[in-house]
């Protein structure tokens, strides 16, 4: 029998206006409903087997092929979970590490600042008596102040 026969004796199934059939791994696969549905027979089975093994599949629940069961907590041999929590807070400690450091340096800069500015001051004020040293040695003698 052909497919157009088989499509004709077996309208009342859904989707069977789609029906192909493959050779594979040497036994008949049967596909219909847009490939939704399959059904293999032996490589000489009968038009009734063919039928058979239809609308068995027909009756058949349909069978999610990808398992959606949640995965069971495993433990890591590598201990990368760990890893990646454990580098994650030594990062944070850096961090903090880092802004801690920034901040005495900014309080340091600030002193060295203001040394500086007391450096000038005192600089400033001993330049001024000296000259005023040089003034009144320079009354005693002939230099000029």
């Amino acid at each position: 029998m052909s497919i157009a026969d088989l499509k004709a004796r077996m309208a009342d199934v859904p989707g069977i206006e789609t029906l192909a059939l493959t050779l594979s791994a040497g036994r008949q696969c049967l596909t219909w409903a847009n490939g939704s549905m399959i059904a293999a027979v032996a490589p000489l089975a009968s038009d009734q087997d063919i039928e058979d093994a239809v609308r068995n599949a027909l009756r058949l629940p349909s069978v999610a092929l990808v398992t959606t069961q949640p995965k069971e907590e495993t433990m890591s041999v590598t201990g990368a979970g760990y890893a990646g929590g454990s580098l994650s807070t030594r990062l944070r400690a850096i961090r903090q590490k880092v802004e801690t450091g920034s901040a005495k340096m900014d309080a340091a800069l600030t002193k060295m600042e203001q040394a500086a500015d007391a450096h000038d001051q005192l600089a400033t004020t001993v330049d001024g008596e000296a000259d005023a040293l040089m003034r009144e040695i320079g009354q005693f003698t002939n230099g000029a102040a």
